[in-house]
């Protein structure tokens, strides 16, 4: 994926789980993702409570968002929801990274609704 290139995606989302006990697991692999695209964009991350997460913009020209909540997994909807109300972003214009049990480390899978 070209992260410069967002015409469509308003939002990345990073997921995992918050804390020391999941840090060096597969399960945040989203966070770790997000990590890298705030890193090679140059955006600065935040914590955002309004959010339930983490946030910043992808860069000062785009209208991208990026966000790591700071929910568990299987409540990080809620801070999708609430940042994607607020700036009024579609579910199409949403990209979520996340682990995935069923796939061998190191695998990734791409798919499209």
């Amino acid at each position: 994926m070209n992260i410069n290139n967002t015409d469509s995606i308003k939002l990345l989302v990073g997921l995992g789980n918050p804390g020391d006990k999941y840090e060096a697991t597969r399960h945040n692999a989203g966070f770790w993702w997000l990590d890298q695209v705030a890193a090679a964009t140059n955006s600065k991350l935040a914590t955002d409570t309004k959010f339930f997460g983490i946030v910043g913009k992808l860069n000062a020209a785009t209208d991208t968002w990026l966000l790591k909540p700071t929910t568990f997994m299987n409540a990080s909807g809620k801070a999708v929801a609430a940042l994607a109300n607020y700036y009024k972003i579609t579910p199409a214009q949403i990209l979520v990274i996340h682990d995935e049990l069923d796939l061998p480390p190191e695998t990734v899978k791409a798919k499209i609704t």
